[in-house]
């Protein structure tokens, strides 16, 4: 149980407090405070800046100059925080309200033909562009399902996030039920977000390329095709200007397990995390580089077992 903390409630009473600032004023208005507020905590923090810098550094090289990587790293923050403000918004957005701002195209339409299959569908996004209104524009046109998420460790924020996406239609699987319910949403044709993009060496990966450097991934997306059936799409709602969304689809993958399974999980893993890479190139700004996306080493998991052979 965790240690009981007084300051904490009147810390979210605070937060609670100023997240109604952006309902209570233009989208507009709060989506460019937002962008302002990320350009000052840029220069404010400057931990957060120089761990963007080196990991932007880190995946392009030479491939861009250190005035483009500042400019890209001057943009994160506020990135992140217009994803903050429309997540905020959910209180009040509706279907119409969310097709003023939203350029769909036909991928309702997309996966309403896989959906017909009867398998279920895992779409996967990166923490890139918009992702919490991804899953929300799903839930407000009809599609049943949730979204896997880590449970935050103070109930009342917890429950604020958790009662955010569900007013948009869209339901919350725990990281620590996610194997029991991920089937069970899939087995009953629903959809299934993950955003498997982070590098969390407590959990099963392997090491696929990413800017032309080996990435630790999970390989449980793959898995639970495998298992289910279930395809895989992957899915970004980036950010255009004028304060507008489009919603980009990527191919299809059917993760089909052969002779050697090991080695199939790892390339469907690795097709996946292409297409992520795609997305992440062309819009460098809309993803989290605050995120050590390398931490984890192949030396590292090498040692790891190691140890544990010895214990």
């Amino acid at each position: 149980m965790a240690r009981y903390k007084p300051y904490r409630y009147p810390l979210y009473l605070l937060a609670r407090a100023a997240a109604a600032l952006p309902l209570l004023v233009p989208r507009s208005w709060a989506l460019a405070f937002a962008r302002a507020a990320g350009w000052l905590g840029y220069v404010m923090i400057p931990r957060q800046r120089k761990r963007m810098i080196q990991n932007l550094g880190f995946a392009y090289g030479d491939e861009k100059s250190p005035e483009e990587i500042r400019r890209i790293a001057a943009r994160v923050m506020g990135n992140l925080l217009e994803t903050f403000v429309d997540f905020l918004r959910f209180a009040k957005l509706t279907r119409e309200k969310a097709s003023r701002f939203i350029d769909a195209g036909d991928a309702y339409d997309r996966c309403k033909d896989i959906l017909q299959e009867g398998k279920g569908l895992i779409i996967m996004t990166p923490h890139f562009g918009n992702w919490e209104l991804l899953a929300g524009v799903f839930g407000l046109q009809g599609f049943r399902g949730a979204v896997v998420g880590r449970r935050i460790y103070y109930a009342p924020y917890n429950d604020w996030i958790v009662g955010l996406r569900r007013s948009v239609g869209v339901e919350t699987i725990y990281q620590t039920e996610a194997v029991r319910q991920v089937h069970y949403h899939l087995k009953r044709g629903e959809i299934v977000g993950l955003l498997p993009d982070q590098d969390i060496d407590r959990v099963r990966g392997v090491f696929v390329d990413f800017f032309g450097k080996p990435a630790y991934t999970l390989v449980a997306p793959v898995k639970f095709a495998m298992a289910s059936g279930a395809p895989i799409l992957p899915a970004f709602m980036v950010r255009q200007p004028g304060d507008r969304y489009k919603l980009i689809l990527g191919e299809v993958i059917r993760p089909v397990a052969g002779a050697d399974r090991d080695a199939s999980v790892k390339r469907y893993t690795a097709v996946w995390m292409k297409s992520f890479e795609k997305m992440v190139r062309e819009h460098p700004e809309q993803w989290g580089w605050m995120h050590n996306r390398w931490r984890t080493t192949p030396e590292m998991i090498e040692s790891r077992k190691r140890e544990a052979v010895r214990k």
